[in-house]
């Protein structure tokens, strides 16, 4: 008889001590979220972020100094030194509704001289792209919104072969010569060296309400003979760096 009454006080002390847990276990539960309601939602992404990097205000104009080496064998090159001024012009529609702005595009060899047209190209947003058309070729110049995390081929809307683009940074601070721009994305093109055969290092930054303020393109093909293998000699291709030295409106230069 005294083990059957000790078995029933154990068995109705577990059923007890469970009730107990699953009762904290509850409590626990619910106190937790209502701690989470308290926390503020993260805001969506604005889809229009980084836009206006891609400036394309009509009448606004940059300015830019250009050092370029052209290579045509191994230590023959022509280097050149002159001023590159881009105007955006006014806007148009292509029968497809796409609305782009022209591009002028004006050189001189130095300040002291005119301005001469070189050429023009187009520039327009389309939905989540910023498209250049450069000599009648269409490159993605970004994606929106602009985040260090996106991908894109750059030569998408092209028939070349494709190069993976990335937000290298986004609105940090970029140096171009003595000024420091403080809202700058750079975007990394091209990184590639083997150093044996080939280099392709090519990346481009640009500020908020400004555009375009750096460039550097060094696309060469390396002497791989055996009388230079390994000894980085550039066979041919060209480095091609531009700085922005001044921008502005151009009402304003009157």
């Amino acid at each position: 008889m005294f083990a059957k009454r000790l078995i029933k006080v154990l068995i109705r002390y577990m059923k007890l001590k469970n009730w107990f847990l699953f009762l904290c276990v509850v409590l626990a539960t619910v106190w937790a979220c209502g701690q989470g309601s308290d926390e503020e939602p993260e805001a969506p992404t604005d889809p229009n972020l980084g836009k206006s990097y891609f400036f394309l205000e009509q009448g606004k104009y940059r300015e830019y100094n250009v050092y370029e080496i052209r290579y045509q064998a191994v230590d023959i090159s022509d280097t050149l030194r002159y001023q590159l001024r881009e105007e955006v012009g006014e806007a148009f529609e292509s029968p497809k509704g796409q609305v782009s702005h022209f591009i002028r595009r004006y050189t001189r060899p130095t300040s002291a001289q005119a301005w001469e047209l070189d050429s023009v190209w187009t520039a327009r947003i389309e939905g989540d792209k910023a498209i250049s058309v450069e000599n009648n070729v269409p490159l993605i110049k970004m994606v929106f919104p602009a985040d260090t995390s996106r991908r894109w081929d750059g030569n998408l809307m092209n028939s070349r072969q494709p190069v993976i683009q990335r937000f290298k940074t986004f609105n940090k601070p970029f140096t171009v010569g003595l000024n420091t721009f403080l809202e700058a994305a750079e975007i990394e093109i091209s990184n590639q060296d083997d150093g044996i055969t080939f280099r392709d290092i090519r990346r481009e930054v640009y500020r908020d309400s400004i555009g375009l303020i750096y460039k550097f393109y060094n696309q060469v093909k390396l002497c791989s003979r055996p009388e230079c293998l390994g000894q980085n000699k550039v066979e041919s291709g060209r480095l091609y760096r531009e700085e922005l030295i001044a921008h502005g409106t151009l009402n304003e230069e009157d």
